[in-house]
């Protein structure tokens, strides 16, 4: 110890010596040549860098805003590419052009898609009456209405997120899962009830063949429709950019993916 404090004192008493010989300027231009302090100034700079206060804060606040829109660009472009606002309600086809999304109703359309369990409209067990494919809540919400004369299910969706504002049509939505029943059976296929909370992909009934409009009806599917809420009319939306799957096609197959 008391050869370094020896030293140390020798060279602080060298340096005062130099810098009264040569005065202060030459004595840094020696020391920085001697440790090319150049080099390592440039290597300081990558740790701290040479900025005033009002610089650094400035390059602060542009670095945070760089990272926050990265992560925000990242997360729309994964949740729109990937994931649609909507799940996709039951598996099964469209086989018939007539039961298409095409419209109102007041204008002569189809306001919604119909999806048959199979191309032959029988349920899971082959024959023409009977439970077909499960029906999976498309959006969380809460349950509005059921009407079991059709063997209809209404949710009102949650407010979807705003980065879906530039895909669909509107962001304040219901939506209608229709004839989950049996006509020849009056068995009802619906598991869920008025005023109950729903989350995305929530099991609430299975496809059925009774229609209170047409009676005779015995195809087994699922009627999905998708309405604006914004206003008092509730207007018939196409479900196509909704789920992500073409509504308006005919022979479209309907997959529910496995949302990890």
């Amino acid at each position: 110890m008391t050869i370094v404090f020896a030293a140390s004192l020798a060279l602080f008493v060298l340096l005062i010596i130099v810098c009264i010989v040569l005065g202060p300027q030459e004595t840094e231009k020696s020391i920085k040549a001697l440790f090319d302090f150049k080099t390592y100034k440039e290597d300081y700079k990558k740790i701290i860098p040479f900025l005033s206060k009002k610089e650094s804060d400035t390059q602060l606040d542009k670095e945070k805003e760089a990272s926050v829109l990265d992560v925000f660009d990242k997360r729309i472009i994964v949740d729109k590419s990937s994931t649609p606002a909507l799940l996709v309600p039951s598996e099964g086809i469209a086989p018939r052009s007539a039961f298409l999304f095409t419209g109102p109703l007041d204008d002569g359309g189809h306001e919604g898609i119909d999806i048959w369990t199979n191309l032959n409209g029988a349920g899971m067990d082959g024959k023409t009456y009977g439970k077909g494919n499960p029906v999976y809540a498309s959006c969380s919400g809460y349950v509005r209405k059921v009407w079991e004369d059709n063997g209809d299910v209404t949710v009102i969706c949650d407010t979807l997120d705003e980065y879906y504002k530039e895909v669909v049509p509107s962001l304040k939505i219901k939506t209608l899962y229709g004839h989950m029943a049996d006509q020849f059976s009056d068995e009802v296929y619906i598991y869920v009830h008025e005023g109950q909370r729903v989350n995305r992909g929530d099991l609430i009934g299975h496809q059925g063949n009774r229609c209170y409009w047409s009676p005779e009806n015995r195809v087994v599917h699922l009627h999905f429709g998708v309405y604006d809420i914004t206003n008092t009319k509730q207007v018939p939306l196409d479900p196509t950019p909704y789920i992500g799957v073409s509504c308006t096609t005919l022979n479209q197959e309907f997959k529910i993916e496995n949302e990890s």
